[in-house]
């Protein structure tokens, strides 16, 4: 049992078919009635016009039938042409999306960058606060450890007004330990040395 298989050209144009079939009768109907008119005369040349005649509307139908395949065609294309701009805007749009991920993500680096500067920064400042705070510590102990002179309260006067540990009874004492003249600010100067009040003891 043999099964027909169409040919390519009849499965890709299925309209073609039925045309050149119907332009094959309609060309034997042509000969046929030409014949009829060789022999009958006027009533040939009627059926010589009708054919021709049935012959055009069949050439008007392919002609109507290949511009609407024509026109298919082309809206196809446009329906291509649009579906890959469509295409292109997508993936356009799948790059913005990632480069936007990609910048937040660097701002949230950025952010954890500067958190973590700011809290090294508050780590030093404690740090700072610590040692000037046992510095503060250091010169009040220093402060208290100074002995009382032999002058007693004077001795107290002279170390209020100096602010430091250095403490002289007298000129003497100062010229002995090398510190003479004694200026104003200056460890160990104090108003019993500077009898004058210009600011330079043990002149």
């Amino acid at each position: 049992m043999s099964v027909a298989v169409p040919d390519e050209e009849a499965r890709r144009s299925p309209r073609r078919k039925p045309l050149l079939v119907l332009g094959g009768v309609a060309a034997m109907v042509v000969v046929f009635l030409f014949g009829l008119g060789i022999g009958s005369g006027d009533q040939g040349a009627e059926a010589i016009a009708a054919a021709e005649a049935s012959a055009s509307a069949v050439a008007a139908d392919a002609d109507s039938e290949r511009a609407a395949a024509k026109a298919e065609v082309k809206a196809l294309a446009g329906a291509q042409e649009a579906l890959e701009k469509e295409q292109a805007k997508l993936s356009s749009d799948r790059k913005d999306v990632k480069a936007r991920a990609s910048a937040v993500a660097q701002g949230e680096e950025e952010v954890t960058g500067r958190e973590e500067a700011v809290r090294t920064a508050e780590a030093e400042v404690d740090t700072r606060e610590s040692e000037v705070e046992e510095r503060e510590a250091a010169v009040e102990a220093a402060e208290a450890a100074v002995p009382a002179g032999a002058a007693g309260g004077s001795s107290d006067e002279g170390a209020a007004e100096t602010g430091g540990a250095e403490y002289y009874d007298n000129c003497d004492a100062a010229r002995a330990a090398g510190a003479a003249p004694v200026y104003s600010g200056d460890p160990g100067y104090g108003t019993h040395l500077d009898r004058d009040g210009d600011g330079v003891g043990c002149e």
